[in-house]
């Protein structure tokens, strides 16, 4: 290809990324992260750096998660089969883009300082780790997804902030719960292609209880570490949880989880 060919294949992979994820209403970690840093002071230079950062792994992240997915997305109905199949044309530009956005996030991080260097480095560990392997194990799946919502929140603070290893502790206790309401949504998908997730190995049913029981301890360890007001995740217990409602039900969460979050980020900061 010449190089314009390339550059505009390039941009294509990244445009694709964002608009996906954007359509999928995903990649909310970058709100959470900013309001976190928000919640514990941040001042506008430190947001807009952090913010920035934070978009910059979400590319790189969700950019890995699909290199990982390429075949199983191409066998699976209802997807993008668009994107998907250009990705998979240029696989070995897709995987230079994350090289290089690898080396400048771990650079680029380090050269900002605030912990943004370490954030890159473990997320980068998370990433290959959970789309290589964990995310097609029972169990593992949730369990790395725990790891993988605090370690996106780490964008929001320094590693040296007691506090905010404490706010971040429920994202990662939330972030399982949609990684159970995630692989009962695909259950069927991943089932046919022999992907062996916590919905395909232990069944909906066991999920949704699952699922159910980590929200409880979210709501729990809301009202316990950070306010009172955290107990209303609980509510998230009435929602329908099967590969069916899937959908609807991620949507449902996410407007009670963040909501949520919002009124807890508030009574820290200014309550």
């Amino acid at each position: 290809m010449s190089s314009e060919n390339v550059i505009a294949a390039a941009a294509k992979i990244v445009a694709d990324v964002v608009v996906y994820r954007v359509k999928k209403r995903e990649a909310a970690n970058l709100a959470t992260s900013l309001t976190l840093a928000l919640a514990l002071g941040a001042g506008p230079r430190e947001l807009g750096l952090r913010g920035l950062f934070g978009a910059a792994l979400n590319v790189f992240v969700y950019l890995v998660n699909d290199c990982f997915d390429v075949e199983i997305d191409l066998a699976a109905e209802g997807r993008d089969l668009g994107r998907t199949r250009h990705l998979a044309a240029h696989r070995r530009l897709a995987w230079g883009i994350v090289a290089a956005l690898g080396v400048a996030l771990v650079a680029g991080g380090f050269v900002a300082g605030g912990g943004l260097g370490l954030t890159a480095l473990v997320n980068i560990a998370v990433i290959f780790a959970y789309s290589r392997v964990l995310k097609h194990r029972a169990l593992y799946d949730l369990v790395a997804m725990a790891l993988w919502g605090v370690s996106m929140a780490m964008v929001g603070f320094a590693p040296a902030v007691a506090r905010g290893w404490r706010l971040a502790g429920l994202l990662g206790l939330l972030s399982v719960v949609t990684e159970c309401v995630q692989v009962l949504r695909d259950q069927p998908t991943d089932e046919a292609a022999g992907v062996k997730t916590t919905a395909v190995v232990l069944g909906a049913a066991a999920t949704a209880r699952l699922a159910r029981a980590f929200l409880c301890g979210a709501a729990l360890y809301a009202a316990v570490m950070i306010h009172p007001v955290g107990l209303v995740l609980a509510l998230g217990v009435g929602v329908r949880l099967t590969p069916a409602a899937a959908r609807r039900s991620w949507d449902q969460l996410r407007v009670l989880f963040g909501a949520t979050w919002l009124v807890l980020m508030a009574l820290v900061r200014w309550g």
